[in-house]
């Protein structure tokens, strides 16, 4: 299985934003991902904070930064949200970053969701079956743009005439992933139009929607086993313990703006959160489920124990 993380680009200074990067490289591990949200995530007990805010990177600019400073792990944002950010423009942004970082980007959308992001800058939060009819036209929009093609599109959404991308990627297929969970729609455009999937949930939940993809694919005439399938896990916290871990990752959510007792409460449940053994029976799980890579959440203090057993001792039980 592969490793990654989704790097939250708030309450960090650039320079140990650039380092987190470098030191998942360092270790071997996978890939590195920007959230792109233009307000920090911060959670309660009973959802996100509608007050949320805070210092925060955009994504963009950030996955340049690691471009230069890498070589190796893959890069992207998990993921760029339909409603802000336009998808010509987002295409050659990616195609940019895919030359700066020598062919290892992925170009990731998704509907959105977050109230606040959409709110501070006035772009609509439309209802939820505009917001995939939406992703939908994107997807297929982004997919011929990054195959090489010519794209002419006079939708709801997308207005493109005669648009290309020249340069094109670096790479001979640049990868489209969706993410998204939704059963009857979401999981369909997967289907369709991507390259990878990025779900969530549990296991059972995850192993639920894996075979809803599979059977997605199968009605529109696509080979299942052409798309990745990946997981959005959670921030990780590796201790000696399962209370020192919990204790650790409970700390890290204080500094974001959890409360005390959210916080403890959100690490306590949190999948990988505990001893080398726990956290390597979990990604065995999720492995069984059909996820080929997962996501981690990583938020800043980046908490280097954590990193080195995932990129040791966790890995060394997986084989």
């Amino acid at each position: 299985m592969r490793i990654g993380f989704q790097v939250w680009g708030s309450g960090v200074g650039w320079g140990d934003l650039m380092a987190a990067a470098e030191a998942i490289e360092a270790h071997g591990l996978d890939s590195c991902f920007a959230n792109d949200h233009v307000v920090p995530v911060v959670g309660t007990s009973d959802g996100v904070a509608p007050d949320a805010a805070g210092p925060i990177f955009e994504a963009m600019a950030t996955i340049g930064g690691w471009a230069a400073r890498t070589s190796r792990i893959r890069l992207g944002c998990l993921v760029s949200a339909a409603g802000y950010r336009n998808p010509g423009l987002l295409a050659r942004q990616v195609v940019t970053l895919d030359h700066a970082s020598g062919g290892r980007m992925t170009l990731g959308i998704g509907a959105g969701w977050h109230v606040r992001d959409h709110a501070m800058y006035g772009w609509d939060l439309l209802p939820v079956a505009e917001r995939l009819d939406r992703l939908e036209e994107q997807a297929r929009a982004l997919r011929d743009l990054l195959d090489g093609k010519r794209v002419t599109m006079h939708g709801r959404w997308v207005r493109f005439d005669d648009a290309v991308l020249d340069p094109p990627p670096l790479q001979p297929h640049l990868p489209l992933l969706i993410g998204g969970s939704g059963e009857r729609r979401t999981l369909r455009i997967v289907a369709r139009h991507a390259d990878t999937w990025n779900g969530e949930g549990d296991v059972a939940t995850f192993a639920r929607k894996n075979a809803v993809l599979d059977a997605h694919c199968v009605a529109v005439g696509r080979d299942p086993r052409a798309i990745r399938r990946t997981a959005g896990l959670p921030p990780p916290s590796i201790r000696a313990t399962r209370g020192a871990a919990v204790a650790a990752l409970a700390a890290t959510l204080v500094r974001h703006g959890w409360s005390a007792p959210d916080a403890e409460a959100t690490a306590a449940a949190a999948p990988c959160v505990g001893t080398v053994d726990d956290v390597a029976a979990t990604l065995e799980a999720y492995g069984a489920a059909g996820a080929e890579e997962v996501f981690f959440d990583w938020p800043a203090p980046f908490d280097p124990e954590t990193l080195a057993l995932l990129a040791g001792q966790v890995r060394e039980r997986l084989g």
